[in-house]
């Protein structure tokens, strides 16, 4: 009896903590080829200027594939010196790529920032209208990486109404995308997914929620 009490209760802690989260999965999207990436070596890339921002955020969602068998690595500790440039040369586009290629590098993971959404008492974010376009699958080119919007600081994201008492909640949307470079050019794009992080207040629940989320994108159906 009492064995069965304590299941019920750590049952019921479970669920109290995941319906807490301020992470959740609103869209995703999988090709016919995304099964193959699964086997392959996978870099994480976080989208972030701030080195402590992209550690934080590969850090996680390389443990979490990590605990799947996944054969993932972190860009900050392989590519440190690959920084967001404007525009980059077809020398140095080619260079990156021959450092993919000699470190045996086929799947490339991006997590970026997709959208930011601040709403107040009389309105209500449109989250059904974030949809993935489809028609974006084709292959990853180092200029569209430069050009996605930066990861949020998770560690500045304390809600504060105080300080705007028109904004009552902040959401923002992130995505994740994931490539296969093996793949012929207008293929190499196999999923994308889309989370919503409604007023983040705990950095380090967050992270572990996004790349919870991430990483089921894994798993076998």
């Amino acid at each position: 009896m009492k064995k069965t009490k304590h299941l019920l209760i750590v049952t019921l802690l479970g669920m109290v903590t995941w319906s807490c989260s301020t992470i959740k999965l609103i869209d995703s999207w999988k090709s016919e080829d995304f099964q193959a990436v699964k086997s392959k070596r996978i870099l994480v890339a976080a989208k972030s200027p701030d080195p402590s921002i992209q550690k934080s955020y590969e850090k996680a969602i390389v443990s979490k594939l990590q605990g799947q068998h996944i054969d993932a690595i972190e860009m900050h500790k392989v590519f440190p010196n690959i920084k967001d440039k404007e525009q980059r040369t077809a020398e140095e586009v080619e260079q990156i790529l021959r450092m993919f290629k000699e470190k045996k590098i086929e799947g490339l993971l991006i997590t970026s920032l997709k959208q930011t959404i601040e709403t107040n008492s009389s309105s209500k974010p449109e989250r059904g209208k974030i949809q993935i376009d489809n028609k974006r699958k084709g292959s990853f080119t180092i200029e569209d990486y430069d050009n996605l919007k930066d990861l949020p600081d998770l560690d500045k994201l304390d809600f504060d109404t105080s300080m705007d008492s028109k904004v009552t909640s902040t959401t923002y949307i992130l995505e994740s995308t994931t490539y296969d470079l093996a793949l012929e050019k207008d293929r190499q794009l196999v999923n994308v997914c889309l989370l919503d992080v409604v007023d983040p207040d705990a950095a380090d629940q967050v992270l572990n929620a996004f790349a919870k989320v991430i990483s089921d994108q894994f798993k076998n159906n």
